[in-house]
């Protein structure tokens, strides 16, 4: 009996001795989940740091570590250097923040607010390869009434001698910690702002599952883009493969190293009354919750590209990847995110062609004339085709009316009646269509290469007129004091555009009746409201094809006339 009080005497001081030691242990275990975060101070907005590159030069301020300016370096060609992908009043910030965007959280605002404004300590390190930014801002972390000290790093590692650079974040503590959504408030639109907006919107994009998908800055997009679109908040939940913001040239591609929550769309945000601008369009990344141990911090790592949307800048070289190892995981479907369109290959050999051109003669203009040339003569076959069958079908419209008149009860024999003709004649009206639909892809790819190629950027052919075949050419406006019209720019090349699109309608047989050609001839007058502000790079290629269509039509019409004489 005694043996057996023992036994459970030495149990029973076993377990307290167990619990005794457990709690503290559990407690120690057990990571705060902080719901607030202060800063010590403010930056100063006029405290700057600048980096140069061979490709940018990048301006970050003190207050928050945003970037003010990101330069777009072209020595190449210097009408492009120094182009500033960072819209007027907008920063990069690359700004972490506890809270949930979009959700009437307590905190998640003033959190956000604390990151954009804290001052950051810069330190910087530089070598042949690579110039590398550290900025830290201390950080106090609240959960319940409790105070915890934490350090917030960005981390950006520029390439010297290639276009992308690696951001980081990391946080430091010396508490366990628990980061419930921890939020990237990560890209803005971008720039540089368009001379002429035209049909060109900028859009964020963003690869989830293998699904690529777009947003365009205040909803729809222009041009034939394939991607869809949204004007409302929108939360992609899952692992991002890539996001990134889009301007009409350059692009900024961002893609994490580790499998972020997901990502939320911020629609633009107006003021109800005056429609002013608030708030541009923004994305952000949840990173999930974050557990930072004590003196090991929590990093999170991306790489990126900032540049022109030549999808050869997507395969960084040998030396890139040497000096930064981690660009051999670029993501396989970046090349979506130009945004080219469903005639993206024929686009791509219509530039490729453009800038071998260009190497002979250089001047993008010239090239443009000989494209269209070249295509004209590929197309002749075609073309001849179609011009043929229209003779033939304007040849059988007399009989045709003839059929309808004395039909006109009967339907079915009427049809009937038509196509026997058709049949005994050898014509098939379907043949004249058939050559358009099958240059139609070419023609759309025309219109995505010449309307937002990088290459067009900011290149002239007539200096004094079209000194940028990427914007509508210029030749003087009406005077702002003038009622309706002040201001109003004229551009001339859609007018000799018209003019010539209207005397190609008039030399070509039509197959219709009077009211058919009286509506074919008004075209011309509507693709002047179409191409009126287009880039003239857009425009000036249909104008040379009005021209060399002119010349077919005339060869045509004489080669028709003798035949008919002889």
């Amino acid at each position: 009996m005694l043996s057996i009080t023992r036994r459970r005497a030495a149990v029973a001081v076993v377990l307290a001795l167990l619990f005794v030691v457990h709690v503290p242990l559990t407690s120690q275990a057990k990571a705060a989940e902080p719901l607030a975060m202060q800063v010590a101070k403010r930056g100063d907005p006029r405290v700057k740091h600048t980096i140069e590159t061979q490709n940018f030069r990048v301006t970050f301020s003190e207050q928050g570590a945003r970037i003010l300016e990101f330069k777009n370096r072209d020595t190449a060609y210097p009408r492009r250097d120094n182009s500033d992908i960072v819209m007027p009043d907008a920063e990069i910030l690359l700004a972490p923040y506890i809270g949930t965007v979009g959700t009437a959280t307590q905190y998640a605002d003033s959190n956000l607010s604390a990151m954009v404004f804290a001052a950051f300590n810069f330190a910087k390190e530089e070598n042949a390869d690579f110039v590398k930014i550290t900025a830290s801002a201390p950080v106090v972390l609240l959960a319940d009434k409790n105070r915890y000290d934490a350090t917030f790093v960005k981390e950006f590692v520029f390439l010297k001698k290639a276009p992308y650079f690696k951001f980081s974040i990391e946080i430091r503590s010396t508490a366990a910690l628990k980061l419930q959504n921890l939020m990237l408030y990560a890209l803005p639109i971008i720039g540089p702002k368009p001379e002429s907006q035209g049909s060109f919107r900028d859009y964020h994009h963003y690869s989830h599952g293998e699904k690529f998908e777009l947003a365009y800055s205040g909803g729809g997009g222009g041009g034939f883009s394939c991607g869809g679109s949204t004007t409302a908040e929108k939360i992609i939940n899952g692992p991002i493969d890539f996001f990134g913001s889009s301007s009409r040239f350059l692009i900024l591609n961002m893609q994490p190293l580790f499998a972020a929550r997901s990502a939320s769309i911020m629609p633009e945000l107006h003021a109800p009354e005056t429609k002013q601008l608030l708030r541009t369009q923004t994305i952000h990344i949840n990173l999930g919750d974050v557990v930072v141990e004590k003196d090991k911090p929590a990093r999170f790592e991306f790489i990126s590209y900032m540049g022109p949307k030549h999808e050869s800048n997507l395969h960084p070289d040998d030396d890139a990847r040497r000096i930064m190892p981690d660009l051999a995981k670029f993501h396989k479907n970046l090349y979506k995110s130009f945004d080219f369109g469903i005639t993206e290959p024929i686009r791509d050999i219509i530039v490729s062609s453009l800038n071998l051109l260009y190497k002979v003669i250089p001047n993008y203009g010239i090239g443009i004339i000989l494209i269209a040339l070249l295509l004209k003569l590929a197309f002749f076959p075609l073309n001849q085709k179609q011009a043929e069958a229209m003779k033939r079908m304007g040849e059988l419209q007399p009989k045709i009316k003839e059929i309808n008149e004395r039909y006109k009860n009967n339907p079915q024999e009427k049809q009937r009646r038509i196509m026997e003709m058709y049949k005994t004649h050898k014509v098939n009206p379907v043949s004249g269509c058939l050559p358009m639909l099958i240059q139609l892809p070419v023609f759309i790819a025309m219109y995505s290469a010449f309307s937002d190629a990088y290459d067009l950027w900011k290149s002239p052919f007539i200096p004094g007129w079209i000194p940028d075949l990427s914007q509508p050419d210029h030749v003087f406006s009406l005077p702002a004091a003038w009622p309706y019209v002040g201001g109003f720019a004229i551009h001339l090349l859609p007018i000799v555009m018209t003019v010539s699109q209207y005397f190609q309608t008039k030399l070509t047989p039509t197959s219709g009746d009077d009211n058919q050609r009286k509506i074919m001839l008004l075209m011309p007058f509507m693709m002047l409201f179409l191409f009126y502000a287009m880039p003239s790079g857009v425009v000036l290629y249909w104008t040379v094809q009005n021209a060399l269509s002119i010349f077919q039509q005339v060869y045509t019409n004489n080669k028709n006339k003798k035949a008919a004489a002889g």
